[in-house]
């Protein structure tokens, strides 16, 4: 299963809107992009949120009625000792008042035996009257006790109690003031099982959405291996990309990710119509647009830029004719040549010297770039056909360069390879069927001569 987004990507660029007076063209780009996503995931988020909060309530509802048992147990193991006290207290009272009476009616003999906070010391001599009267006071200081400890505990459970009454006005107001905890029980067993049924009708819709979701996948996927066996190549004797005019808005784009390069070689056909080459291709990289351009003015030399430092070429391209050219760098002391036809026509150094070409960029094909993917300006584009441009992490070997010029050989770049699936063309550039290496052949054989 997959999960389809909308993301900034640099799959097409479009021309924004002109913000005011002296401002640039901003430019934004849009690509789907298929994730995957385990299937219990495919949920409307709707539904997972409302499953989510019954969940919620069925444990709420499941530990308050623990709770409240737990209580219940509590309250009755409460009652049964208060029970026992009473007993207790009710025996003890009626022996002080069988004491008080039996000291009634005998005479007293001591007085003052007891008296304020004295206490009876050894050899005192005692009454059986005084033994009394310290009997009852001692009763009636544990009878106190035991009131105030029992009036503790009732206060105890009227707070229980009250407790109890707003859990039930909570799970049901319409229960009367003289409820049970039984009564309370029920109700929660009652909506237990009301949110049990929910649950099962939850899980039947949500299984019929991912069927629906199953099947149309399934479809998707059909129709995708349709195209793929269908599919054939568009341009079997190789393609061009053409830019009938001067303008800021055609361009090529190649559908690769960048890495990071500490050398490279950039090899391409070109078919000038006027003003020079303009710009054959431009990498930016966010905070420099100018990472790595070739390019060509108006009476101007041939120019590679990398992170902004300029080399000039000795390149001389002429109108309307097929040209073969190779430029290779090195970050090891800057090192650059520059070939045409095969043949080195120039080299240099302290290029750009121990900067690596950096990764994730964009790379246009036709356009000089003064922001990442954008703000192409007129006067630097390319007029005219490009053709077989390949890009290597590598300084290819002069041998190699001249069997690329001669057709003789057909590698593809490792970095950037020319392919139908890896270039695509915008606002006006087109591909055409056409292979560069016959053509420039047929226009100039003695160049191509062995």
């Amino acid at each position: 299963m997959c999960n389809v987004l909308f993301v900034p990507t640099l799959n097409e660029l479009s021309p924004g809107e002109v913000t005011g007076a002296g401002t640039t063209k901003q430019f934004s780009f849009n690509r789907l992009i298929c994730t995957p996503v385990p299937v219990g995931e495919c949920k409307p988020k709707g539904l997972r949120q409302q499953e989510q909060r019954e969940d919620e309530d069925w444990t709420y509802l499941r530990t308050t009625a623990d709770e409240l048992r737990q209580m219940v147990l509590q309250q009755n193991d409460q009652i049964l000792m208060d029970q026992r006290t009473i007993r207790e207290l009710t025996g003890k009272l009626n022996e002080c008042e069988t004491g008080l009476e039996e000291e009634r009616r005998v005479p007293e003999r001591s007085v003052g035996v007891w008296t304020g906070n004295r206490r009876l010391m050894a050899g005192d001599e005692v009454s059986s009257s005084a033994a009394a009267q310290l009997q009852t006071a001692r009763a009636v200081e544990e009878l106190e006790r035991a009131i105030m400890d029992l009036k503790d505990r009732i206060e105890k459970l009227e707070i229980s109690g009250k407790i109890c009454s707003r859990l039930r006005s909570i799970l049901n107001p319409s229960l009367t003031d003289g409820f049970l905890v039984e009564d309370l029980e029920g109700e929660l067993e009652r909506k237990i099982k009301m949110l049990e049924k929910e649950r099962q009708a939850m899980r039947k819709e949500t299984q019929g959405h991912h069927e629906k979701i199953n099947q149309g996948i399934d479809t998707v996927n059909h129709r995708i291996t349709e195209l793929e066996h269908s599919e054939s190549p568009s341009f079997p004797d190789g393609f061009v990309i053409s830019f009938p005019m001067r303008t800021n808005y055609m361009y090529g784009l190649v559908r690769k990710e960048m890495p990071e390069m500490y050398a490279f070689t950039a090899c391409v056909w070109l078919k000038a119509k006027e003003g020079g080459i303009g710009t054959p291709f431009s990498y930016s990289v966010p905070g420099q647009p100018n990472e790595l351009v070739l390019l060509q003015g108006a009476h101007n030399p041939v120019e590679l830029l990398i992170n902004d430092k300029v080399a000039q070429l000795p390149l001389s391209l002429p109108e309307d004719e097929w040209q073969h050219i190779c430029v290779s760098w090195t970050l090891r002391d800057g090192v650059w040549k520059a070939y045409q036809g095969g043949k080195m026509k120039g080299r240099g150094e302290g290029l750009a010297a121990w900067h690596p070409i950096k990764p994730g960029g964009v790379l246009i094909l036709g356009q000089e770039q003064d922001t990442l993917g954008g703000r192409f300006d007129a006067t630097q584009a390319l007029v005219g056909e490009l053709s077989q441009f390949n890009l290597w992490d590598r300084v290819l070997k002069p041998v190699e360069v001249a069997a690329l010029a001669d057709c003789s050989s057909t590698v593809l770049g490792n970095i950037a390879p020319w392919t139908d699936h890896d270039v695509d063309v915008f606002r006006g550039a087109t591909k055409e069927s056409l292979d560069p290496c016959h053509a420039a052949q047929r226009t100039n054989p003695a160049n191509h001569k062995q």
